[in-house]
């Protein structure tokens, strides 16, 4: 008899510690519960550039830094809150060149850090930019082409503000004035355009500088799972 009590109160010693909080909590870690909020694949974060990018002081491999701009929200409570920092570095750079072909920086982004110190792995690509290659690249300027355009844009401003010199001469000069105005300033243009274009030739194109503040877009291309604990 006195052995089935023993039994019996080892087995109600077990239970106990079974359904005790602490042992729930060991098994909880055991199985890996973790809970996460996830940002699906397309979302995309609004941040902005903690340094200085630049193609013509930067390598491959160097470092950078970005914040979060506002907070993502996912079903009603802050999976990342605004000033969550990006990491990451520079994954090529291709640097300028003559004929006015300008450089181009690649970005790799490689985690993101949570508001528990937590380090989490970020697959993503920029997004939106104004001046992207197809891609992904980050240029300034384009290319000869591209210096030809602007040469273009520069001479007609040339050949119009000749003519507004006519117009402003008075009601009685500006009828001979604009004629003349017309003639120099497309001449000038003419000279202009010609020059500028043989010197882009040889020139070397833009280097690609993204200061501090620069607004940047990012889209995942794979979901983010972010920790909450």
């Amino acid at each position: 008899m006195k052995k089935y009590i023993a039994c019996g109160l080892i087995m109600a010693g077990l239970i106990m510690g079974i359904t005790s909080p602490s042992f729930a909590a060991v098994n909880k870690r055991m199985r890996g519960d973790v809970q996460a909020v996830r940002l699906p694949e397309g979302t995309t974060l609004k941040l902005e550039l903690l340094d200085e990018v630049s193609s013509h002081t930067y390598d491959m491999g160097d470092e950078f830094s970005a914040m979060l701009k506002e907070d993502k929200i996912v079903d009603g409570q802050i999976a990342l809150p605004a000033g969550s920092v990006i990491r990451g570095t520079i994954n090529k750079i291709i640097p300028a060149k003559r004929l006015s072909r300008c450089a181009v920086i690649y970005f790799s982004f490689d985690h993101v850090v949570t508001p528990n110190g937590k380090q989490v792995p970020i697959t993503a690509g920029l997004y939106g930019y104004s001046e992207l290659t197809l891609d992904g690249g980050v240029y300034s300027g384009g290319n000869y082409g591209y210096a030809i355009q602007q040469n273009w844009e520069n001479t007609k401003n040339i050949v119009g503000k000749a003519i507004d010199w006519g117009k402003g001469t008075g009601e009685n000069m500006q009828y001979l004035c604009v004629p003349i105005g017309a003639v120099g300033g497309s001449i000038g243009g003419i000279v202009y355009y010609v020059g500028a274009d043989i010197v882009d030739l040889f020139k070397k194109g833009n280097e690609v500088i993204l200061a501090p503040g620069t607004n940047l877009d990012i889209l995942l291309t794979q979901p983010l799972d972010i920790p909450l604990h």
